[in-house]
């Protein structure tokens, strides 16, 4: 197989395909896809200062590597091999070659911006920029942009999107259509802001940054009086066992009086039953009834015994409980002062 040394492609004009004999060509892809690659093709070093020296040799060998890959369908490390023959030294049809790899790998982000790549410093002329073009429309199509706007001068430390770090200069960006968790990071502790959005396919979200939430600052209080007393406030256990007992209490008071009202009707009715029809001529199962009437009171005057006194032992044990929460308390210090006036001495706290 013949190669081309470093001196033929610097000789070698723009626009001008070389191939060297016995390579196989690459394989051309699917109907929907772009169509076959350029053989490779030297181009002139780049006249801008700021780039590396190219390395015409280096990005021939990663050419036809890339090549090889492609043609045994090994796309993602065909695009790899391009990518390396860019950066040794640019040219049109490694650029063409790296976004249909790309394309190939199913990387569609990937190829619309290699596709992008090379429509910007392909010339009219060439042969596959209608083609990338009509490619390039066909994935905007299918993925979603997102655009970043910053209404805060608050410094941003990073950026992440569900997840990945993200440069802000990475904007306009290009992702597949789905949510998006937008997280911001500042430079200060704590200074986090989420920000959550819908990305549909062909369209275009901007992501608003509007500041980080400031820690809200209450204003101080009005300033207190010298030597006035602060007395501590009661604690809520002593409030609740205070609340507590008086209400036991006054249940077990209720209870008492209803105690007292039921015994009283119960001696009644078994006055009425014992006395029955004495002198008189009873009806049938009058007497049974006033026997009914004094058995239900007397079982409600228990029932009324048995929970005035379930809730006087609870009362009790309340008051006992309160009784010792009271003496942990510390006491109340006052402040006293003697002030003389002459012919009496006053006291003052």
């Amino acid at each position: 197989m013949a190669l081309l040394c470093a001196a033929d492609l610097a000789l070698m004009p723009a626009g001008v395909r070389a191939q060297a004999p016995g390579e196989a060509a690459i394989e051309a892809p699917a109907a929907t896809a772009a169509p076959e690659p350029p053989p490779e093709v030297a181009t002139p070093p780049s006249s801008e200062a700021s780039q590396p020296v190219p390395d015409q040799a280096a990005a021939l060998v990663h050419f036809r590597e890339g090549k090889q890959h492609y043609n045994e369908r090994r796309y993602a490390e065909a695009a790899e091999a391009f990518s390396r023959s860019l950066e040794a030294a640019w040219s049109i049809n490694a650029a063409y070659n790296k976004a249909l790899s790309l394309d190939r790998a199913s990387d569609l982000v990937g190829a619309l911006e290699a596709y992008r790549d090379y429509l910007a410093r392909a010339e009219t002329q060439d042969q596959h920029r209608a083609t990338a073009l009509e490619r390039s429309e066909q994935l905007r199509e299918r993925l979603g942009e997102v655009l970043l706007q910053v209404d805060s001068p608050e410094a941003i430390k990073e950026i992440r999107i569900n997840g990945e770090v993200v440069d802000k200069a990475a904007f306009p960006r290009l992702t597949l259509p789905g949510s998006l968790e937008v997280e911001f990071v500042g430079e200060a502790p704590g200074q986090r802001k989420n920000v959550r959005a819908d990305v549909r396919a062909g369209g275009t979200v901007t992501i608003v940054f509007p500041g980080f939430l400031r820690p809200e600052v209450r204003p101080p209080g009005p300033p207190k009086a010298p030597g006035t007393a602060v007395v501590p406030g009661e604690p809520r256990r002593l409030k609740g066992l205070r609340a507590g007992f008086w209400t036991t209490t006054s249940l077990a008071l209720a209870g008492g009086a209803t105690v007292a009202i039921l015994g009283s009707r119960v001696l009644v009715a078994r006055d009425r039953a014992r006395a029955g029809c004495e002198g008189v001529v009873c009806e049938e199962g009058e007497k049974e009834g006033l026997y009914r009437t004094f058995w239900s009171l007397q079982k409600a005057t228990n029932v009324a015994i048995a929970v005035s006194a379930a809730v006087g032992v609870a009362a009790l044990a309340l008051g006992i409980v309160l009784r010792r929460e009271r003496a942990r308390r510390p006491p109340v210090s006052t402040r006293a002062g003697l002030r003389w006036l002459g012919s009496a001495v006053e006291l003052t706290f």
